[in-house]
């Protein structure tokens, strides 16, 4: 099998109200581009030497006179700095007059060496060195006295490093990390069951076993690993694949390992086999992870609501850390994610659509472009940025204009709303009355098959290639519903659900079960909302009393006459299911609750007025072809079974 953990994202109580209009800015400077293979050290000891392919952007307002800030930026996972999405950000960064470093991560396109997550061991050392060589020593890149004033942009693999940078280099001076991780633990290997004396419910049971994403793991790993499944081949690698690499002695059994350090192999081949991660394996993805008690930076989070990969509980995991700390930070929610859900019109999340779907002069007029521009002027420049703490896409809201979106709620802060709670009651209802007492068993069928159907991650989404429509499927006797009366008018549900429930089970195995949240129809057709499941993993010795589990969270509309449904089910077949026969009794009454935030009265919102866009001079920084990694799923299901049977068959 395939090591894919490569890889592959307080609360005051507000009235939420209509986003402030976001006003289109026209980025008019001409900029030039330089190319160079920079070289670098790194390693746990430093001693491990590796060449940077790079892309300097220059704006003509970048002069030793008049100094601008800079912005670093690399790709996302299986592109490199000439992919669409990195020259379509940096080229929007430049025309608005910044010095912009792009360069391609460690293991990928022409740089060398191997896919290390974005470590702070390797990768981290990589673009601090880049600060050091490249933007210190530019005259026009503006400086004080800790040094160059740097931003850092990206998503998903290019939004994962950013706080592990910014935490351990002051001149990073504000961090826009988008659709990305808070930690790989929770991101690949999920628990979403709130721990005892977790402060606040999202710091995840981050050394103990989750459940393992299986289908989103393996597929990245098949990506990153062989060609041509995805992204640029480690063969092409101009200064040397990583077969070659000292990170890299090629001796996992039954792995093929030619993108990955055989640690990383490793790490893959023992998890997918088994469902679990040693303590080796978990410390290695830590080493990845955002330590949020540490990092001061300023930081904004653009999180796509549809995405399974790195959910928003990712992002609020991060936001609420670093707001109990009194970090300066902002949150958003958009439309899209990983997986086909690009972003839509009037957002041009670049990450994952390439240009926003616009070309990268109609960025000048986009939701999420204009909110990164006006947070790095902010911080870098020193202008005002009235943006609130927390908006959220509202898909129940047409688009109303060629401009900015008019979709997007907006509150102070996260969470947004009150709360708004039902009990689970009998066997089946969720009330806001009087509860009565009851029960439900629902079964583990032995080897956790057959297994419910969520998605097929990565090729369920409406852009992705191939797409795969089936619909979710619960399977008789594996799962437990819970449905509320329909709802006398439009509810708006925005945040992260909150289960409180007494559980049961007769395995000697962890309990895992399967939280979703279902919008029913007068009709009684059910449909999940965004495909999103949150998997917990508890241990028998907590279930002496109720336990609190964190659904996925979202920002939905259930129309008048529509009913709420929690589903809890043993098995879904994106994920490493309990392999045990089990018995699980889910236990109702007074006690067992679920808890929502609910907005206001549902409210219209104006469409923001718009400007027409100037076309720049431009000296440089054509838009690359360079698209996104493609992995077949056929293939990749192909190389996991076969890897896996390699692994059983060498142990």
């Amino acid at each position: 099998m395939r090591r894919l953990l490569v890889l592959l994202l307080v609360s005051l109580l507000t009235v939420p109200s209509a986003a402030e209009p976001v006003t289109p800015s026209t980025g008019t400077h001409a900029f030039t581009t330089q190319d160079a293979l920079v070289p670098v050290t790194d390693g746990p000891t430093g001693t491990h030497a590796a060449t940077i392919d790079t892309r300097l952007y220059v704006p003509d307002n970048a002069t030793a006179r008049t100094p601008q800030p800079a912005v670093l930026m690399t790709n996302g996972f299986g592109l490199s700095k000439t992919a669409a999405e990195v020259v379509s950000e940096a080229t929007f960064l430049a025309r608005h007059g910044y010095v912009v470093l792009t360069y391609t991560a460690q293991g990928f396109g022409k740089s060398s060496g191997c896919i290390t997550l974005q470590s702070r061991s390797y990768d981290v050392k990589d673009a601090m060195q880049l600060i050091t060589k490249v933007l210190q020593p530019k005259a026009y890149v503006k400086k004080d006295a800790k040094g160059p004033v740097v931003g850092m942009v990206g998503g998903s693999y290019g939004g994962g490093i950013q706080a592990n940078v910014a935490e351990n280099d002051p001149r990073v001076r504000a961090i826009v990390p988008s659709r990305t991780w808070n930690d790989l633990r929770y991101s690949l290997d999920p628990n979403n069951y709130v721990a005892s004396g977790d402060p606040t419910g999202f710091s995840h049971e981050l050394n103990s076993q989750g459940v393992f994403k299986l289908e989103w793991t393996s597929l990245f790993f098949a990506s990153g690993d062989l060609a041509p499944v995805g992204g640029a081949p480690p063969s092409g690698n101009a200064q040397g694949s990583c077969t070659t690499d000292a990170l890299n002695t090629g001796d996992v059994p039954g792995v093929v390992c030619t993108g990955y350090p055989t640690a990383l192999c490793e790490t893959y081949a023992k998890i997918a086999l088994t469902g679990d991660a040693d303590d080796a394996s978990r410390a290695l993805l830590a080493d990845s992870s955002s330590t949020t008690q540490v990092l001061r930076t300023p930081t904004l989070l653009t999180q796509g609501q549809s995405d399974t990969l790195f959910n928003v509980n990712d992002a609020v995991a991060t936001y609420t850390a670093l707001k109990r700390r009194g970090v300066p930070v902002q949150m958003i929610w958009n439309s899209g994610g990983h997986g086909g859900y690009d972003s839509l019109p009037g957002e041009c999340e670049v990450f994952g659509g390439g240009t926003g779907g616009t070309g990268y002069r109609g960025l000048d007029s986009c939701y999420l472009t204009l909110r990164t521009l006006a947070f790095l002027d902010h911080w870098l420049r020193g202008t005002p940025d009235p943006s609130p703490g927390f908006t959220w896409y509202q898909d129940w809201l047409p688009y109303k204009g060629s401009g900015p979106s008019n979709q997007y709620g907006s509150a102070a802060q996260f969470p947004a709303g009150s709360t708004r709670t039902w009990t689970l009651s009998g066997s089946s209802a969720l009330t806001a009355g009087t509860p009565t007492a009851g029960s439900v068993t629902v079964v583990n069928p032995a080897g956790g098959t057959p297994a419910a159907y969520s998605e097929t991650s990565n090729f369920s989404g409406p852009g992705s290639s191939p797409q795969v429509t089936l619909a979710p499927t619960e399977l008789p006797g594996q799962h437990a519903d819970f449905t509320t009366a329909p709802f006398a008018g439009a509810l708006d549900v925005v945040g992260v659900p909150s289960l409180h429930v007494k559980l049961a089970h007769v395995a000697p195995t962890d309990l895992v079960l399967f939280s979703k949240t279902y919008d029913v129809a007068p009709d009684g057709t059910a449909a999940l909302i965004h495909r999103l499941i949150a998997p917990v993993r508890i241990p028998s010795s907590a279930l002496g009393k109720p336990v609190d589990i964190k659904l996925l969270g979202f920002a939905h509309r259930f129309a008048k006459g529509h009913s709420l449904r929690l589903v809890l089910a043993t098995t879904d077949a994106t994920s490493y299911d309990n392999k045990a026969p089990d018995v699980v009794t889910i236990s109702t009454g007074a006690g067992s609750t679920l808890t929502v935030n609910a907005l206001a009265a549902p409210r219209t919102v104006r469409p923001p007025v718009t400007k027409p866009v100037t076309r720049p001079r431009t000296s440089g920084g054509s838009l690359a072809s360079t698209g996104l990694p493609v992995v077949v799923p056929v293939l990749a299901l192909l190389l996991i079974a076969a890897g896996a049977v390699c692994v059983r068959r060498r142990r």
